[in-house]
């Protein structure tokens, strides 16, 4: 849900940068709270994110803009472009036959055909097919702990600023998403109940409203889920390509996965283009890979590293939420 400089710069050589600013919403502050039971809780750290690039980018700011009205936005441009979708479409396999690839689909009705394509790019998720058929390993692990996602409205009314709140073996964020008045919850389930699949928000109510200190009014959805962090060990094979999760999935840490998979498609884009328009020779395609995946492993290896004492169960987790991180972000800014 957030739209980092990078990207907007992304979208800026493209002509739509600022039309995307004008739908979302500018987070003005990131606020790190201490939660308590009780509800009383206090901001031990603020930082203004309003001007926080300032002389770096023309968007010196962070732009919340949920990822479903991000998925639609770009597909209108696709669409102004002559492009579209096909919905309802599933790749059963490919072969890469040296000068074309040969792909097998099978479409709504349930028929299956055959498409032929100079390249392939696998930008199909976490459980990528095409990285499957290609026998590319995707090494890495999954954090023990179990997260709640949630949409809700306050009571107190909508708030613009990025709140982390920590308590005692808990953490919690709360986001802008929808200036409908929606905001988005994020935070670990306590242990007694990770193993729960039919887990509600009903259930944890009583200790997420008393952590962030508010009083939800209405939850649009909900949902658990758990994190991984893995990268693949190849980004291409031939005439086939791996691009956003398909590639590499991490912790949620700074909010850089979609921004991470908008830049693999940037990078790799513009060379496809100029490829296959004759502009370059094929050769450029090759630095797609080496580009991209010192990129991911980096990004995975310092998520992880700022995430696993944020969630630890432990003292140490307990040291690091309420003392190293509000004195890390005082002494930073």
């Amino acid at each position: 849900m957030g739209v980092h400089a990078r990207t907007l710069e992304f979208y800026r050589q493209l002509g739509f940068a600022d039309e995307m600013v004008a739908d979302g919403i500018e987070a003005h502050r990131f606020n790190l709270r201490e939660g308590r039971a009780d509800g009383d809780g206090r901001v031990v750290a603020s930082v203004t994110l309003e001007e926080i690039g300032a002389g770096l980018s023309p968007y010196p700011f962070m732009l919340a803009y949920p990822q479903d009205r991000h998925e639609r936005f770009l597909i209108g441009k696709l669409e102004e472009a002559g492009g579209r979708v096909e919905w309802q479409t599933k790749l059963v396999g490919f072969e890469d036959v040296g000068s074309q690839v040969q792909a097998r689909i099978v479409g709504p009705n349930g028929a299956e055909e055959a498409v032929d394509a100079a390249y392939l790019c696998g930008c199909d998720g976490a459980h990528s097919r095409v990285r499957e058929t290609l026998g590319i390993g995707f090494p890495g692990g999954t954090y023990e702990q179990l997260f709640y996602v949630a949409d809700v409205k306050i009571a107190s009314g909508f708030e613009r600023d990025i709140i982390a709140n920590i308590g005692e073996h808990s953490l919690a964020l709360m986001f802008p998403v929808r200036a409908a008045g929606m905001q988005r919850l994020i935070g670990l389930v306590r242990p007694e109940l990770s193993h729960r699949t039919d887990l509600t928000f009903e259930e944890i109510r009583g200790e997420v409203e008393p952590l962030v200190g508010v009083e939800v009014t209405e939850v649009n959805w909900f949902s658990t889920y758990r994190v991984h962090h893995r990268v693949a060990e190849r980004f291409r094979v031939g005439r086939a390509f791996l691009l956003g999760d398909a590639g590499h999935i991490h912790s949620p840490a700074g909010g850089q996965g979609m921004n991470t998979g908008i830049g693999d498609a940037m990078n790799l884009g513009w060379k496809l283009a100029d490829v296959l328009r004759g502009r370059a020779s094929a050769e450029i395609l090759d630095t797609y890979e080496p580009e991209r995946i010192a990129f991911a492993r980096s990004l995975v290896a310092t998520t992880d590293r700022a995430f696993t004492p944020m969630i630890a169960e432990s003292w140490t987790g307990e040291l690091f939420r309420r003392v190293v991180a509000p004195l890390v972000l005082s002494v930073a800014t």
